[in-house]
């Protein structure tokens, strides 16, 4: 049998038929409702040639079984149509199963066939697609970061909240730039914390870009996402060959806190006043999130602001209306369809600041408890005044969650994201109030205690170093003391009415001192190596001796000397000295107390 060409179909519904091997296969969500839509698959042919193809919700049950992974079918009697919306290939057109569409599984090697398909985008065809819903992206990078697990609370168009886990994770391009990308859903479980400290490259198939709060690029998962590890393919070893170092190593990724935990845990997360978040700038608002929380009231809607817009079902930007039909001026077309959303501009104060916010389509849905579409079928057209149930929120007051803008950092601008609102417990913000003054309380304690501390220690070597300097004038003024009351006690121990009889005693202690010294000198000759101290310590022996000799009171204590031999003979000096002391006894004693500190003290 003679098989068409995928590069040879047409839309002009000719009958045909094709052999190709299923490379993917998926089932379509819609994100909003978690509703399936379709079944569709990856088609590729002998030639290597790629076709979108598609199994509408009402045929799935017949076709699912019919249909495996990487099996090769014979399919005939499809319809080929225009691909205009989220698009995993760049081919224009896709297959469109029919109810009598033909399948017939072929067996036959599949060497024939590539294992594997991807387009993977550049850098550039990222910012082409940026917020466009037309063509999905693969993308293939080394693996840089990885976070933990979160989970994350959606809502939209329904009025029940549903949970979602997600994960993000950090890729290194082959141009050397890297990229975020969030998974969502079972995807957010793919990889793990396993990864961390080995090289692993990272596939990431079907993504959409979108814009980060910062503007820098980061992709999504879609229900066509498919993720591969370490894939025996090109690319994988070029990556592996130019990153290969321990810098690129995957490392875990820091958690937005804001949202972890409980929810009175996040209520009170980086609370701040309107006037700090106001007044709060930033030179590279990029290096870290600036997520705050504030209590305030709300005022009222700003003036001359419209509650919801109109937007453009490719990139959910807001649609003009011109001309009874809405234009997308980032799209620069006609959206066949148009979904509206809530947009509310919001006067809020505390009691020292007022600002303006911003609440978008969930979480304006949350506060009013009614869907936009709900309300706006209510109004019966009549949609430009503010409806009372929104005019019902003035006077309210809520806890705001703001994610603060390069705009509100680095220029001031007014108009704060409000990613999510809270109902105040008044228990939960007495606590907090009560929690946040015996922080500062204790704070200010701890301050003063170090402080203490700190001069406690400075005073304490202060006074150590004083007393150190006292007892060593304590100790100097004690020897100068005792060497004078020595002398004092020696020059006044015997009545001046017997001067002879003191005369001779005088005699006899000036030729015992003159033994003492000169034993001391030849002593201090032959031991050069005593110290001070010991030195001292003889001398002060010695004095004390010759004290307690003239005052007859104590028995005077054995003074330990070397032998020494001392010439008894009288020279022409101490004849002398002999007669001065004869004729002026008074002057000599009075001389000889002057002598005696100043010859005994060292």
């Amino acid at each position: 049998m003679a098989y068409k060409k995928l590069n040879e179909l047409t839309t002009k519904g000719e009958s045909m038929t094709i052999k190709v091997k299923v490379i993917r296969i998926w089932d379509s969500i819609n994100n909003a409702t978690d509703e399936l839509m379709s079944l569709d698959m990856i088609l590729l042919d002998e030639q290597g040639e790629v076709i979108h193809a598609t199994i509408w919700k009402n045929l799935i049950d017949t076709y699912r079984p019919q249909i495996n992974e990487k099996a090769i079918y014979a399919f005939s009697n499809f319809k080929v149509q225009e691909s205009s919306r989220y698009r995993p290939l760049s081919n224009s057109i896709k297959i469109v199963f029919m109810y009598n569409t033909k399948v017939k599984q072929v067996n036959e090697e599949s060497d024939k066939f590539q294992e594997y398909y991807f387009e993977f985008a550049t850098k550039d065809k990222l910012l082409e697609r940026e917020n466009k819903d037309k063509q999905c992206s693969d993308i293939i990078g080394l693996l840089t970061s990885i976070k933990p697990v979160q989970e994350r609370t959606i809502m939209r168009n329904t009025s029940s909240q549903r949970t979602k886990d997600i994960r993000e994770i950090e890729l290194l391009l082959l141009e050397g730039e890297k990229i975020r990308i969030t998974l969502w859903g079972k995807l957010a479980h793919y990889l793990n914390e396993d990864v961390i400290g080995k090289h692993t490259v990272v596939i990431v198939t079907s993504t959409m870009v979108e814009t980060s709060m910062f503007k820098s690029l980061s992709l999504k998962s879609t229900s066509a996402t498919r993720l591969y590890t370490d894939l025996d393919v090109t690319e994988t070893w070029q990556l592996i060959d130019r990153y290969s170092n321990d810098e690129t190593l995957p490392k875990i990724m820091e958690v937005d806190k804001s949202i972890q935990g409980t929810v009175e845990e996040q209520m009170f997360y980086n609370r701040r006043t309107l006037q700090e978040i106001t007044e709060m700038r930033h030179d590279n608002p990029t290096d870290q999130d600036f997520v705050f929380t504030s209590k305030a009231r709300i005022d009222k809607i700003q003036e001359n602001a419209r509650w919801w817009y109109m937007s453009c079902k490719y990139c959910n930007k807001m649609c003009d209306k011109i001309d009874e039909k809405y234009y997308c001026n980032n799209c620069d077309k006609y959206p066949n369809k148009t979904t509206p959303r809530y947009f509310l501009r919001l006067q809020i104060s505390d009691s020292i600041t007022t600002t303006i916010c911003t609440v978008f389509d969930d979480e304006a849905q949350r506060m009013v408890n009614t869907s936009i579409s709900n309300l706006l079928d209510s109004l019966n057209g009549s949609c430009e005044d503010v409806p009372k149930i929104i005019q019902q929120l003035y006077g309210k007051i809520f806890i705001f969650r703001f994610k603060l803008s390069n705009q509100n950092l680095t220029e001031g601008k007014a108009g704060y994201l409000v990613k999510r609102t809270f109902v105040p417990n008044e228990n939960l913000e007495t606590k907090f109030l009560n929690d946040k003054d015996k922080k500062t309380t204790d704070s200010e304690e701890l301050k003063e205690e170090q402080n203490d501390n700190v001069t406690n220690k400075y005073e304490k070597i202060v006074q150590k170093r004083q007393n150190k300097q006292k007892k060593g004038r304590n100790a100097r003024r004690l020897i100068k003391i005792k060497d004078s009351d020595d002398h004092r006690k020696i020059g006044h121990a015997n009545d001046d009415s017997d001067i002879e009889s003191k005369f001779s005693k005088n005699e006899e202690q000036s030729n015992t001192r003159g033994d003492i010294d000169a034993a001391k000198n030849k002593n201090i000759n032959e031991n050069k190596h005593k110290t001070n101290a010991e030195e001292v310590k003889e001398d002060n022996e010695a004095i004390s001796g010759i004290s307690n000799s003239d005052e007859g009171c104590n028995p005077r204590p054995t003074v330990k000397r070397k032998e020494t031999n001392i010439s008894t003979k009288k020279n022409s000096e101490e004849d002398i000295l002999h007669v001065h002391k004869t004729e002026h006894p008074i002057l000599y004693r009075s001389q000889r107390n002057r002598r005696a500190p100043v010859k005994y003290m060292y």
